[in-house]
This record gives C-alpha cells, structure tokens and sequence, in this order.
C-alpha cells in the first residue's frame, strides 16, 4: 500500500480505502438513493465536525446554494439524513473501520509523530471501557449481562478503548477497541481483563497502564 503523508486529505483516502471493502448487503433497486460511502462519510462528518445539526445544516445549503462542505470538505455526493446512515451503517461490522487505525498509526510513525509519546522505552497505553448498547429485552449470543438485586437482567455490549498517552502530552492517540464478549467460565470482569490482553496495536512495543488495575507491564 502506497504511504501517504499524513493529512485530513490522506485521513479520508483512508476511509476510503476501508469503504471499498465493505460489503453492501442491499438489494440493488430504484429505492436505493444513498451510496455506503455517503453514509460512511455522513457518520465520520459528524463526530469530525462535533456538531449534530452538521448534516441537516448541509442539506438547507445545498438546497440555498446549490453546493454543501460536506461535498467539497468529505467528498459526499448526496446527503443522506441520521436515521438513513444508521439503517445503512447497522448491517457493516465495526471491525471494517479497524485498518484505518492502523494506516494513522503508520503515518504517525513514519512522520515521526510518536516520538514525542516515547516513555520508558516504548509506549504507553491507558485503557479505558465503556457500553455502547445496553438492554433489559434485546440481546444476542455476544451481550454481556449484569443481574440487578430485583432479578432483573440487563443484557449490554461493551469495549476497551486503548489510547497512547505520555507524561505532559495533552493529546492522546487513539488505537482500535476491543469489544467485550463473554468467555466461557469468566466471569464479567475477568472478561474486561480478558479484553485488555488483545487488540493493541501489535506493531508497537507497549507499557499498559489500565484504569483498573495496579500494573505495567511490557507487552
């Protein structure tokens, strides 16, 4: 793969590229009226631009002017609205997304743009976890499930989100998370720490830190 100097224009080569691969699981029809890389690029715009009204601002421009940033700064043809990129984006598995994680850090690596992130020898790394998806009646074979004082069982998915961090750095780097699934025999937090032993970066020499337990180690 051709390195690119890295930019927002090398950024959205990237996704790009990972849009290529992603499979379409529509039925080609007359009614299909948004591309995948639209709505890919309509959820990316968003949290790029940390703005919900991003989209719907672009749609009342392009209707007044007769051209939107969302054409010109993402490269969008149309401009589909939340509820149309989420029915989209619902059947495209997170994991599509990873290898652009890996291209950032590339080109951070090969500008020389982790140096300043260098700590004891390698790199550190904070994890952090979170739910994106919690239940008391929709779940799945992946959910992990929490049983409350009342019986009631709540039925969620959950991921580590490691970031490279530096003593006096503001900035952190943000790596591909590891989603949370159960394991045989484990109970929930030994799935968290289960989780924490993969999915880091594996070109990196590494020193963990995590936010929930006392350790660091090589990896």
């Amino acid at each position: 793969m051709e390195s690119m100097k890295l930019s927002f224009g090398a950024l959205i080569a990237y996704l790009n590229r990972a849009i290529l691969q992603m499979p379409d699981h529509r039925k080609a029809s007359n009614a299909t009226r948004y591309s995948l890389s639209d709505a890919v690029l309509g959820a990316f715009s968003v949290f790029f631009m940390q703005s919900e009204s991003f989209l719907e601002h672009q749609r009342q421009m392009e209707s007044r002017q007769g051209k939107n940033n969302a054409q010109t700064l993402f490269g969008m043809i149309q401009v589909p609205s939340v509820p149309q990129i989420r029915n989209i984006l619902d059947a495209i598995p997170a994991t599509a997304l990873f290898g652009v994680f890996h291209c950032v850090y590339q080109a951070l690596r090969r500008g020389g743009h982790l140096k300043p992130f260098e700590f004891l020898g390698g790199l550190l790394i904070a994890l952090d976890g979170t739910e994106y998806f919690n239940s008391k009646k929709l779940h799945c074979e992946s959910c992990s499930s929490r049983t409350h004082q009342n019986g009631n069982v709540t039925y969620f998915h959950g991921a580590i989100l490691p970031v490279i961090v530096a003593p006096e750095q503001s900035q952190v780097i943000s790596l591909a998370p590891e989603f949370i699934t159960p394991q045989d025999g484990h109970e929930k937090q030994d799935c968290e720490v289960r989780g924490q032993t993969v999915g880091c970066n594996p070109c990196v020499k590494l020193c963990r830190v995590s936010c929930n337990a006392p350790r660091r180690r090589p990896l």
